[in-house]
């Protein structure tokens, strides 16, 4: 297709894109979904929720977490392209165009204004040619009558990352010229709808930045010094963004420059994603053979001689897996292939592998991410960028770094090594970041994205709801809980009894035993969740939703270990016979019912490590024979005496068991059938929903399902014989049954997807407009936490693509026992680096925030020790300010609760605690961990204690300005931009260096407080007069109960305190943070009655107040609830009065405006307010108030160059600003700024200007440690090959067919007509026919909004 076809295709788009704009443009602050129960409506339409950072309730104004992505560094001729395309729309295209119907996700919606009439009618102002990228994207992406959609679904960026944009390099200092030398190959697939213009971004940074060649050790120790490497880009883009599109545009620009000589490289992780790869790269126009590595490594043997040097074996995309990269000597094999094609006449095979220049390409590389846990896939990783330096790497994935250490594979990144001479190792690197916690991970994203070597974009999350839902435990699921925690102590003094009866002592036992009651406390909560999930998805289902629940692990290890041992029970019963194998066919042998995987734990674990023998002699160490022969006779003889020995020792029998012991063991196994343990959640979740409407995606190979008798058989779940090819293990086996399941639930066959860790990366479960079930919303349940983030994210991204007619609802299950906090704790906190790592914002991993689950911190392990030390020696004494509350809910009657039964509950506590060995150091994940195996109640009691422990801890560190989460983000009221300075460069990439000051204004008006309450009351009137009035009525007795049985709870409203301070009375705001009004549906339990504070000076405080104290200390002016309702009884005497006559607009007794009727009626409130605000208006303390007004400072833009100065400036200050936290804040015109905050005083600057100068004449004389190429020129042969598509059999006779009139469709010529005669006149005819409906077929083609985005609509 031309160029000019493919612009007037994107021209008839424009005319229905303003219409489509206001249709999809989302209501302000929508919210999610509160009912988490009631099935939602089915949602084409649904209402988007706007993420913030920091909810408006906090304080200040809020940071949206996620900003529609404007791509600002398109190649400049790309950009020009597509505005010259909106500016010149086509006529009959928009005409043909004009009543067909839009889909709300087809473009991306980033018009501020709803005035499409003004849209229509303004004529955009051309861009002149001295214009930037930025500015023609500007103009292009965010302009009022510029709209061009990015991408085929919304997509957006973290609000941070969004603050700065990417690098364009340029090494003349022109604008746009290497970039459009990058678009050489891109362009014309933008302009045919194959890219998208975020796509085309990507493609066009990732062929720029491997253009710079680090010309030594830039990879730390790991290379030799003076080598070279060539750097390396990441794209960290989030699922349904379309990563392998761009792969394979990235692959095709590698072709189309003769890059590696016609050979790249694909690293994924499954086989089964080489058909997306074909699909992909077909897709981009690049028409290459794939080569299956698995074949192609396995034909030639370890030699350099097979592997395709010549033939069709010799070009193309080797595409290969992490698992086939580690198995044998793979490694080698996949050198001689790449570098076989740069092989010369006179070339060894290291010049051949230091000369290839081709694409490396790690498709979801968190696969290599362990190198600091050894790991064999991330050492090959790393071993195959030493050995091809001169590589083009990219690295793909979502979640491709969830905390620094997990970076180390990423080293042509340039982060450290001699590109980075501040730090010279991956570890210096690591430790100076690590020390700075997540706020360094923030600046570390968006300092990479500055440098041109990292994108991060992601799907918009509108339309999502997010939900915690936390079940509670049932009687009977209590009952289970506690006999198996009773078992567990029993199963520990039997250990204990028999280690005393052998004489030994066993350190390695009790890590087992710690760690198998570990695993079976987490599969006890996922079974407590069952009931649960399977009631809320039967209702959704009836609704007409689908459900997806997401797993980690099945089981299937233990399962088969309980299976075979049932097995050898039933041959030695005589029920079962073996085959000739020795094995029991299981498929035909009933089971009464299903199989515990709780059960199959315990047993697992006494007949492994339970003591029923003494343990073996330990044999002698031999030490090894010296390379130069023994020194002596008598080394030699004294290395034979051992060797003999060590051998005598292996051959002896193993202890003879102790009977006593093994009737102990045999008892403890029986006594599991006593415990009425739950069923394996993965069978128990099919068998409620049947397994025709189940599509389990998993690796598991069997499974046991109901037969029509009621009883159980075990079923193996791979029922398909394949073909020579296909598959080779059981890996493949598992991905092909997957692919056949998922296709049923797309289908709408079955309406239930169960996917685990095995299906959690590249499988596609949204409401694909192209599916048969695209009108079905997806509700997506996470029944058990994974260990690491980035497995969450990967399994939370299967529900949520691009092209997808309605966003889901995630629902995270969470059980209410103490003990699995652990999981979500690890969860939450990987989350937030991670999403602080590859989104530049903590928060922006999932578009919710985990934070609450979060109680592994540094505030965590100070209430730990709080609470340890209250509970180490009697008297115990309350760990925290409201023990007393939380007692109060343990004791048998609570209406006269006494310090003696307080004090009992507390030793309760205590005992708790020893029961399962905590005290001393404070580790909270250990505490976390052991409490999970004590019984339900008093568990509950040692978690709701450290967790009222944990909140005063939180609390205090808020008063202090310690807490992290209070003080990283600036928050006032008004926050202005003084001024910016550069006062460095960074040498590396010309990014600049800023001190940044803000003037902060921290005051609340008198105005501003009586305008929140009037709204306030404004929204409660609205929602009851929406609601259910009768039930609201009902409601009033229980919510009675609720407040009597909680300490009075003080009102919101304007208060003084009862002494002076500082000289004066001070005036404040208090309102209730949870509200206990008898309308109020929250649920929400608040016993302290905690009330948030704001005053005129210094705003809303971090710092809660209990009801108590506030009673205490302040005295009452006048309520909210009295304002309020005033306020109602005027409006409705002015409502009266003007149904009889109008009033002047000049009557001072009009009282439409709040403000002046409370400001009339409580003269002396306001006086005293606005006498604070007025005298607070100053930079310092004045008539004993706090000021208002400071000056902040923040070093903005690149950072980790001159972080060595910023500490030594800062070493004599207090710990406060020593501690360069990094802060975020939006000013008033909306402009998100990030930085290390800095003290701005004289000598805090002085200090850094003189450890700059030192640090830069330090590394003066340094050579540079990178050199820029030029582009490779298009080679025109290479272009040909890879662009043109492969003549197969089937295509050849398929296209000669074709040429030929077919005997079936061909009309039917008369009886007396010859076989070698034609009709020239009916020749011609049928071919102006045809030309005729091509020409139509095209138009209509061209007129299609779909069309403009490429085949199917996929990107």
């Amino acid at each position: 297709m031309s160029s000019s076809a493919a612009i007037s295709r994107l021209q008839a788009v424009m005319a229905n894109i303003n219409a489509n704009a206001a249709a999809s443009r989302p209501a302000a602050n929508a919210t999610a979904t509160a009912n988490s129960k009631a099935a939602p409506k089915t949602s084409n339409d649904a209402q988007p929720i706007v993420v913030a950072e920091d909810a408006v309730q906090d304080g200040g104004n809020a940071i949206d977490t996620f900003s529609s992505y404007i791509p600002t560094a398109l190649p400049h001729c790309v950009v020009k392209a597509l505005f010259d395309a909106h500016q010149q729309p086509d006529k009959k295209s928009t005409d043909v165009d004009k009543n067909k119907p839009t889909q709300q996700n087809d473009v991306i919606e980033l018009l501020d204004s709803d005035d499409e009439c003004e849209q229509n009618d303004t004529k955009q102002e051309a861009p002149t040619s001295s214009m930037s990228t930025s500015d023609y994207s500007s103009q292009l992406f965010t302009t009022k009558n510029a709209l061009i959609p990015s991408h085929t679904s919304p997509a957006c960026e973290s609000a941070l990352l969004s603050s700065v944009s990417a690098c364009n390099f340029s090494s003349n200092g022109s604008d746009g010229a290497l970039q459009d030398e990058s678009a050489s190959t891109i362009l014309p697939l933008v302009v045919e709808g194959k890219l998208s213009p975020l796509q085309a971004e990507g493609v066009a940074l990732a062929t720029t930045r491997f253009n710079r060649v680090f010309t030594s050790n830039s990879a730390g120790s790991l290379q030799q010094k003076g080598a070279v490497q060539r750097a390396g880009f990441f794209l960290g883009d989030g699922a349904g963004i379309g990563k392998g599109r761009q792969i394979a545009a990235t692959i095709r620009d590698a072709f189309c420059r003769n890059h590696g000589r016609g050979r790249q490289l694909w690293i994924s992780t499954s086989r089964e994603l080489i058909e997306d790869a074909k699909r992909d790269l077909n897709d981009v126009g690049c028409h290459v053979e794939i080569h299956d590595g698995v074949d192609l490594l396995g034909k030639s043997g370890a030699s350099g001689k097979g592997l395709g040097v010549g033939g069709s074996l010799g070009k193309g995309v080797l595409f290969i897996t992490y698992s086939l990269l580690v198995s044998g000597k793979r490694l080698e094999d996949i050198l001689n292939w790449l570098a076989g094609g740069s092989i010369g006449k006179n070339d060894s095979k290291h010049q051949a592998e230091q000369s290839y220049d081709g694409m490396i390409v790690f498709d979801e590389a968190h696969k290599a991410k362990n190198l600091e846990a050894d790991t064999r896939t991330a050492k090959l990783v790393i071993a195959l960028q030493e050995r091809l330096p001169n590589a083009r790497v990219l690295y793909c994935s979502a979640t491709g770094v969830s905390e620094i250490a997990h970076m180390a594979y990423a080293v042509r990144l340039g982060l450290w090594g001699s590109a980075n001479p501040l730090y010279p190792t991956f570890d210096s690197f690591k430790d100076a970041l690590t020390r700075r916690g997540v706020g360094a991970m923030e600046m570390l994203a968006l300092e990479m994205k500055r440098k041109g070597l990292f994108l991060a974009r992601t799907l918009s999350w509108e339309g999502a709801d997010f939900h915690t839902l936390e079940v509670r435990l049932g009687q009977k699921q209590v009952a289970s809980y506690d006999g198996a925690v009773k078992w567990w102590f029993r199963v520990k003094a039997e250990i204990e009894s028999a280690l005393q009866m052998l004489n030994i002592s066993a350190n390695t036992i009790w890590r087992l035993y710690f760690a198998a009651q570990q695993r079976f406390y987490k599969e006890m909560c996922i079974c407590a969740k069952v009931d649960e999930v399977v009631a809320q998805a039967k209702q959704y289902l009836e609704n007409d939703h689908s459900i997806v629940i997401g797993l980690q692990s099945t089981g299937e290890a233990g399962m088969d270990v309980t299976l075979n041992e049932l097995a050898e029970s039933l041959v030695e019963s005589g029920s079962a016979r073996k085959d000739q194998k020795g094995k029991v066919d299981l498929e035909n042998v009933d089971l009464p019912n299903l199989l515990s995987t709780c059960g199959s734990i315990m047993s697992n674990f006494l007949r492994s490590h339970f003591p029923i023998a003494p343990p073996p002699q330990e044999a002698p160490k031999i030490p090894p024979v010296p390379p130069n022969g023994f020194a002596s006779e008598f080394e030699r003889l004294e290395h034979a005496r051992l060797t003999d020995l060590a051998d005598r020792i292996k051959n002896m029998p193993p202890p003879e068991p102790i009977r006593e012991l093994v009737r102990r063991r045999e008892e403890l196994l029986r006594s599991i059938k006593a415990l009425n343990l739950p069923p394996n959640p993965l069978d128990d979740i099919i068998d409620r929903f049947g397994v025709e409407n189940v599509a389990e995606m998993t690796g598991r190979s069997g499974r046991i399902l109901r037969k029509t008798d009621n009883t159980f058989r075990y079923t193996f779940r791979y029922q398909t014989s394949y073909g020579l090819s296909m598959p080779t293990n059981r890996e493949d086996e598992s991905d092909c049954l997957n692919v056949k399941e998922r296709k049923l639930f797309m289908d709408g066959k079955k309406h239930v997807a169960i996917i685990s860790d095995a299906a959690s990366t590249g499988v596609s479960l949204h409401s694909d407009r192209r599916c048969k079930s695209s009108h079905k919303r997806r509700v997506h349940f996470t029944i058990e936490l994974p260990w690491a983030a980035d497995k969450a994210i990967q399994q939370l991204g299967r529900s949520h693509r691009s092209g997808q007619v309605s966003a889901p609802i995630y629902k995270m299950v969470v059980s209410d026992l103490g003990g699995e906090r652990r999981f979500a704790s690890a969860v939450s906190k990987r989350m937030a680096q991670l999403g602080a790592l590859t989104k530049g914002d903590r928060r922006a991993a999932t578009g919710t925030d985990l934070s609450e689950f979060d109680v592994d911190s540094i505030f965590g392990r100070r209430a730990l020790a709080k609470f340890y030390t209250a509970l180490s020696s009697t008297p115990y004494s309350s760990p925290s300010r409201n023990s007393n509350s939380v007692l109060d809910e343990f004791i048998s009657h609570p209406q006269q609760p006494s310090d003696e039964a307080r004090m009992e509950t507390l030793a309760t506590a205590a005992n708790a605690l020893n029961d399962v060995g905590l005290g001393g150091e404070p580790n909270v994940k250990k505490f976390l961990n052991r409490i999970a195996g004590l019984e339900v109640l008093r568990q509950r009691l040692v978690f709701s204690l450290f967790m009222s422990t944990l909140d005063d801890v939180i609390t205090d560190a808020k008063a202090t300005g310690e807490f992290e989460g209070s003080v990283e983000d600036i928050k006032a009221t008004s926050i202005e931009l003084k001024s910016e300075q550069v006062i460095a460069t960074d040498s590396s990439c010309g990014a600049k260096t800023e001190l940044t000051r803000l003037m902060i204004d921290r005051g609340v008006s008198f105005n501003f407080i009586i305008e929140t309450i009037a709204v306030d009351d404004k929204i409660a009137a609205g929602d009851k007069q929406n609601g259910d009035v009768e039930m609201a009525v009902e409601k009033d007795d229980d919510a009675t109960e609720k407040k009597e049985s909680h300490r009075k709870q003080a009102k919101s409203g304007f208060y003084i305190s009862k002494r002076k301070i500082a000289g004066r009375r001070l005036v404040m705001f208090a309102q209730q943070k949870v509200s206990n009004d008898a309308s109020s549906d929250s649920n929400l339990d608040d016993p302290l009655g905690l009330m948030v504070i704001t005053r005129p000076n210094t705003g809303k405080n971090p710092c809660e107040r209990t009801s108590k104290d506030l009673r205490d200390k302040y005295d009452i002016l006048v309520s909210s609830e009295d304002i309020a309702h005033h306020l109602r009884s005027v409006n409705n005497e002015e409502s009266d009065a003007d149904s009889e006559e109008k009033k002047s607009d000049n009557d001072e007794d009009k009282t439409h405006d709040a403000i002046s009727v409370v400001r009339k009626n409580w003269k002396k409130v306001a006086g005293l307010w606005d006498e604070a605000y007025d005298n607070s208006n100053f930079k310092n303390h004045n008539d004993g108030l706090a000021p208002r007004i400071s000056e902040v400072g923040l070093i903005t833009g690149a950072v980790l160059h001159i972080l060595p100065a910023l500490e030594k400036a800062v070493q004599i200050m207090s710990s406060a600003q020593r501690s360069l936290r990094v802060m975020r804040v939006q000013t008033d015109l909306g402009r998100r700024i990030v930085g290390i905050k800095f003290p701005v005083t004289h000598d805090a600057i002085e200090r850094l200007m003189v450890n700059m100068s030192g640090v830069s004449n330090a590394r003066q004389g340094l050579m540079s440690a990178f050199v820029d190429e030029p582009f490779s020129p298009i080679s025109d042969k290479a272009m040909k090959w890879a662009t043109t598509e492969r003549k197969t059999m089937k295509s050849f006779f398929g296209a000669a067919a074709a040429s030929k009139p077919s005997s079936s469709t061909a009309p039917p010529k008369p009886a007396n007509a010859s076989n070698s005669t034609k009709n020239p006149t009916t020749t011609k005819e049928k071919k102006r026919k045809q030309e005729s409906t091509k020409s139509q077929t095209k138009k209509a083609k061209n007129s299609n909004i779909s069309s403009f985005f490429g085949k199917k609509n996929s990107w």
